[in-house]
């Protein structure tokens, strides 16, 4: 155990000379997400989209069937642009715009005459929030036509003249319609059924811009270190050290151990300033911060064990460089750590949270957002020690063929 804290030692020591290696790994991911942060502010993160309607019926139904995406809240979430018909049709077809609506002509005469009529909406496949919330809109709105044609078909019906009303029909019209609403007021007024409802009160969590990306950036700098750490072992083999520690009497598993210690130590510090500048950013959506910064260092530590086998794989110092940028980054990309899994395709998001890093940075925002329970945070913590315990006598493997040989 001695040997351990002194090869920890060891390894703090040519750290502290030389930061700027860790300032490195660190600083690219806490700059890029604090560049956001100054960029869009840390305001509620609210989706934006583009519905493209086709009104080709230009009437007063088709208005206010399109109206209906003006309101608020949808009216914030949506830009409505009116185009045509086949420049809709192309613009959804490459992706641009969240849906495209297209209302063929003879909408209002099909309203008024009661007469079965069909509308299409267009979805983007690449986006999933926006276009369903303008279908279950659409939906809401046909139900409304539906019932209003239940309750007031016979005075809708004299409008359908093809020309201007007389002053006599708009007379005799608003009549009818003043009869049936006091027709109507003796199941409205009181109401026949009387709803008794118990509020249970939920504490709403917004997520804010801050608390939606800055995990993601905090697991690229986890996984930077991790290559930067795997490939300083070889430095070991430069120096010979390896070589002269193999006559002693010390076992190279203490030697491993301590290295390990020095790394897992650098990683609780720089988790616990990515959870402390997290909370910084956005006050009061880290629920759980001393199990989120355990998780990151965690997680951090093992994805070292997992990269030291793939260093010590390679034939060179530099080598293990590339190879390691090879495994880094399209784990990163795949991984959620450039961009929230949240915003990727459905496929890649499937993907991504079975990657280490993907399915590490989920578990993590699970904590922050206080939504995972005890129980399963202990069992994927024990899991997470499992694969470290598993990562660690691979990585000893390794260490033993190839530096030494």
């Amino acid at each position: 155990m001695r040997f351990v804290w002194i090869a920890a030692l060891k390894e703090l020591r040519c750290l502290r000379r030389d930061p700027f290696s860790v300032l490195t790994w660190m600083g690219i991911p806490l700059s890029i997400a604090l560049l956001i942060h100054l960029i869009f502010g840390g305001g509620q993160a609210v989706p934006q989209g583009r519905l493209l309607v086709a009104d080709e019926d230009n009437t007063i139904v088709s208005d206010m069937l399109t109206s209906a995406f003006g309101r608020d809240p949808l009216g914030k979430m949506l830009t409505v642009e009116k185009v045509d018909a086949p420049a809709g049709r192309a613009r959804i077809d490459r992706g641009d715009g969240s849906a495209f609506l297209l209302i063929p002509k003879g909408l209002q005469d099909a309203f008024l005459r009661n007469q079965p009529f069909r509308i299409q909406l267009f979805s983007n496949p690449s986006q999933r929030i926006l276009p369903k919330m303008v279908e279950e809109t659409l939906l809401i709105m046909t139900d409304g036509a539906f019932y209003i044609q239940k309750v007031a078909a016979g005075e809708l019906r004299p409008f359908d003249s093809g020309r201007s009303p007389s002053d006599d029909a708009i007379a005799q019209r608003s009549v009818d319609i003043r009869h049936l609403v006091t027709g109507l007021n003796k199941y409205l007024s009181p109401p026949l059924i009387e709803l008794e409802t118990t509020v249970v009160v939920e504490k709403q969590r917004n997520v804010t811009r801050p608390s939606f990306y800055f995990p993601s950036m905090i697991f690229m700098g986890l996984l930077l270190m991790a290559g930067g750490f795997a490939s300083e072992a070889w430095k070991e083999r430069t120096f010979h050290t390896l070589r002269r520690l193999a006559a002693t009497p010390a076992p190279l598993a203490s030697f491993l151990a301590g290295r390990l210690a020095a790394v897992a130590l650098l990683y609780f510090a720089v988790a616990a300033l990515g959870v402390a500048t997290l909370r910084w950013l956005a006050p009061g959506e880290v629920s759980h911060p001393l199990a989120a910064v355990v998780w990151a260092a965690l997680s951090g530590t093992a994805f070292f064990l997992l990269m030291l086998p793939v260093s010590m794989s390679a034939s060179s110092q530099r080598a293990a460089q590339v190879l390691g940028n090879l495994v880094i980054f399209p784990l990163a990309l795949v991984g959620g750590c450039f961009f929230p899994l949240e915003i990727a395709p459905a496929w890649m998001a499937s993907i991504g949270r079975l990657t280490p890093n993907g399915w590490a940075v989920t578990q993590f925002k699970a904590i922050l957002s206080g939504s995972l329970r005890p129980a399963h945070l202990a069992v994927a913590m024990g899991g997470l020690v499992a694969v470290g315990i598993l990562a660690f006598l691979l990585a000893l493997r390794s260490l033993r063929r190839g530096l030494l040989a």
